[in-house]
């Protein structure tokens, strides 16, 4: 007798002699069709064997895709025993627990129907006892007993409805508890509004009703004393402070007009009935401004609220079109000054108090420009009633970079002084900063990237160490951060005009000097300038790296030293005069930072007992 295991193999050996009949048969053919191609003629039988192939390449590709969906099937079903037999325990312990809360949950119904079953069979032994019979009274006392008794009806029920009871007890409690919604009453003026969240809430409204009322700075008081008491209020909505505003000046006896309040940085300039021209208007302010560049964020420097809309004085109400005609204006011109004759560029930036890079950005071509008397120069531009700034991603090179230093020891060469070895040269950066414009003049710079496109190279300097004839430097010691007394002795004659000098003059003035006196470098650096001006005749300017800052020592007599050349605190660098526009032989000592001139006296060490003859 074949078993289904030997059906199987049957089976499989069956498919695998029609594989190798439709192999056969696909041959055969194969070779008939050569054969009667190579002859020219393809006869019926050729045509038989063709069809032949065709439908047992169909059926070989049927047991293929049926051999297919039985093994798929098969593999389903191995899974599914395997998942059954792994979840055997898990199964068991569900039904086991299932069990167990089944049985709990219907323990009060069970032993209600033992109850009820004890009580029916002393009921039947009752009525057997009396002959058949069961009076009314035994029936209701049954019926008691299965209602009311130990394990009665009504204990069941009872003892199921406690916990759903203390539950929905427990909830209406809490739900109770929430509701509970204390606010301020608010009374103004004896007057009660309604309810806030807090006296602050009060105060708020008394500076926006301030703010509607105050038309350009008028001074308009409207009386707003108020009451508060605590209370309980439920779910009642709590006022704003615009509501509290209009509620106030409904009650004030004021005439009022509902519109739109304009403010500018909080100053209340009037209210509007319509305030869509201002917003085209602001709208197309901003749009003017407006470039190719996706990175700009542009928007007016000004705080500009327009929409608050509200209760408002009727006089308070402007027209549109004088205040659009107000906002399209400009609250100062550009200004300019005069040049006068002997002055100089650097000499037109002090007396204007403007570095000479914010004269060249006012004034392209400043510092290459010839300069005559009556020329105008511009030190300030217009300035619109709304500036507007402008913020936007640039990349730019900067060709400028700082170049590090060496230093080593040389005993060919003075104490307190170097010589160049390898002149550094400075690197090109990318730069990628985020740049803003307010009225087209840049305000900040924030660098975001920055990319190495050459490097720079290294400064090489000798410093002497030899020791240095008497008479060419000035010894000393001075206090850290600070400058050098630049001249043996002398008084100060006139200070900067941060300490009550006259007007323009940043430096301090050192006099009692004579003619061709020493002048010492303040500190070590390097010479950034040395050359003339019709305003400090001979002057020599030194960057101090360490201290960040430059020093200048205006009209002296002589120069001893040139740009490029490194000095040492204390090294001589010139002799005093009166070159430029002086009045008499002296030393004007500034001091600048960035470019920028500040006051030199918190940068001198000043000798004590230094005498101060002020002009």
């Amino acid at each position: 007798m074949n078993t289904l295991k030997d059906k199987e193999k049957l089976s499989d050996s069956q498919i695998a002699a029609k594989k190798r009949g439709v192999k056969e048969n696909i041959g055969y053919t194969y070779g008939f069709l050569l054969g009667a191609a190579q002859s020219g003629v393809f006869s019926k039988g050729a045509m038989d064997g063709l069809y032949t192939v065709i439908a047992l390449f169909g059926g070989w590709i049927v047991n293929t895709f049926v051999s297919a969906l039985i093994g798929l099937g098969n593999g389903i079903a191995g899974v599914s025993k395997l998942l059954w037999r792994i979840t055997d325990r898990f199964r068991r312990y569900m039904g086991a627990f299932l069990k167990k809360i089944t049985v709990f949950m219907l323990r009060p119904v069970m032993a209600v129907i033992r109850y009820f079953e004890s009580n029916a069979k002393a009921l039947r032994k009752e009525k057997l006892k009396n002959g058949g019979r069961l009076g009314i009274k035994g029936f209701f006392s049954f019926a008691g007993i299965v209602l009311f008794g130990k394990n009665g009806v009504a204990v069941m029920l009872f003892n199921c409805a406690i916990p759903v009871i203390s539950v929905f007890f427990l909830f209406s409690v809490i739900t109770y508890a929430n509701s509970l919604n204390y606010a301020v009453k608010l009374s103004v003026n004896g007057k009660f509004l309604g309810y806030i969240e807090s006296e602050q809430v009060f105060l708020d409204a008394k500076e926006v009703l301030q703010d509607r009322v105050n038309y350009l700075g008028s001074d308009l008081e409207i009386e707003a004393n108020p009451s508060y008491s605590v209370e309980q209020i439920g779910y009642t909505d709590t006022l704003t402070k615009y509501q509290i505003a209009d509620l106030i000046l409904q009650n004030s006896g004021v005439e009022l007009e509902y519109g739109y309040g304009f403010f500018i940085n909080d100053t209340f300039y009037g209210a509007l009935m319509d305030f869509s021209n201002v917003k085209n208007t602001l709208d197309r302010l901003i749009a003017e401004n407006q470039t190719n560049n996706d990175t700009e964020v542009i928007a007016f420097v000004d705080d500009i609220r327009y929409d608050e809309a509200g209760l408002y004085r009727s006089d308070s109400i402007i027209d549109e079109d004088w205040l659009i005609d107000l906002l399209t204006s400009t609250k100062a011109d550009s200004a300019y000054y005069t040049v006068e004759e002997g002055d100089s560029h650097s000499l037109i930036a002090d007396k204007v108090d403007l570095t000479t890079a914010e004269l060249e950005a006012l004034n392209p071509g400043f510092s290459e420009l010839s300069l005559h008397s009556g020329d105008l120069i511009k030190i300030s531009n217009e300035v619109p009633f709304l500036s507007i700034s402008i913020t936007r991603t640039e990349v730019y090179k900067v060709s400028n970079v700082p170049y590090p230093t060496e230093t080593y020891q040389d005993e060919n060469i003075y104490e307190g002084s170097s010589r160049r070895i390898q002149e550094g040269e400075y690197g090109e950066n990318e730069v990628t900063a985020d740049v803003t414009y307010v009225n087209g003049v840049e305000t900040g710079r924030n660098i975001t990237n920055v990319k190495q496109l050459v490097a720079p190279i290294t400064e090489i300097t000798a410093i002497g160490i030899k020791p240095t004839p008497a008479g060419t430097f000035k010894g000393g010691t001075v206090a850290l951060g600070k400058f050098l007394w630049p001249v043996d002795g002398g008084y100060v004659s006139q200070w900067s005009y941060w300490d009550g000098g006259y007007w323009g003059h940043k430096g301090v003035d050192i006099a009692g000097l004579y003619y061709g006196q020493p002048v010492y470098a303040g500190a070590a650096g390097v010479v950034t300038y040395a050359g003339y001006s019709q305003g400090l005749g001979y002057y020599v300017t030194i960057y101090h790296e360490e201290l960040g800052v430059s020093s200048t020592y205006g009209h002296n007599s002589v120069l001893y030293v040139s740009a490029g050349q490194r000095v040492a605190q204390g090294e001589c660098i010139a002799g005093a005069g009166s070159t430029g526009k002086s009045t008499g032989i002296h030393v004007h000592f500034g001091i600048q930072v960035d470019g920028t001139s500040v006051n030199p006296r918190a940068y001198l060490d000043i000798p004590p007992g230094t005498k101060e003859n002020l002009a």
